[in-house]
């Protein structure tokens, strides 16, 4: 389980992940989800066909099913855990959320549980988020040893600019 912080570099990584493990392995199963299904519209999936597709008529996007289908078999989902239901019969072999403040505990569990697919030689779940503060919840099961923390600032974004990042050092809070 991998859980990153910081948004922006890690958003790109992960999205890169999951299509490169779908192209690679025929048939695998991915999933990009949030709290929220409609959350993801203007966030990850924007980033995702515009930054990560070689161009989204190759890898077409099936809006009955709310999947992105690849030639070898491989599909990557998209969904929000505001129904939770809809994804407990499924196998998935790397699920990425975005945004894992938003999820309560049962949540990730839920999500764990649907890691059983099989068509990669391991199945992950990745997290990314902006943390609330040492106290949040991630934090603490980082300090406990129950998932592993690759920690990104704004910094490693190659993207982010010194303007950008003085906005950044005058803002308040975490």
């Amino acid at each position: 389980l991998v859980k990153a912080c910081q948004k922006r570099p890690v958003n790109r990584a992960a999205l890169e992940k999951l299509h490169l493990c779908a192209l690679k392995y025929a048939g695998m199963r991915g999933a990009i989800v949030r709290k929220t299904r409609e959350s993801l519209t203007q966030t990850a999936l924007v980033t995702f066909e515009k930054k990560v597709l070689p161009t989204p008529l190759s890898v077409p996007y099936h809006h009955e099913d709310q999947e992105y289908r690849y030639p070898n078999g491989s599909r990557i989902t998209v969904g929000g855990l505001d129904k939770a239901s809809k994804i407990m019969s499924s196998e998935y072999d790397c699920v990425y959320v975005q945004e894992a403040t938003e999820l309560a505990e049962e949540d990730c569990e839920y999500l764990t549980t649907r890691l059983r697919n099989g068509a990669m030689p391991y199945q992950q779940l990745i997290m990314d988020c902006n943390p609330d503060g040492p106290d949040d919840r991630l934090n603490r099961r980082c300090a406990r040893g129950a998932i592993t923390r690759l920690v990104s600032r704004h910094e490693d974004n190659p993207t982010i600019t010194p303007e950008y990042l003085a906005q950044l050092d005058q803002l308040t809070g975490y």
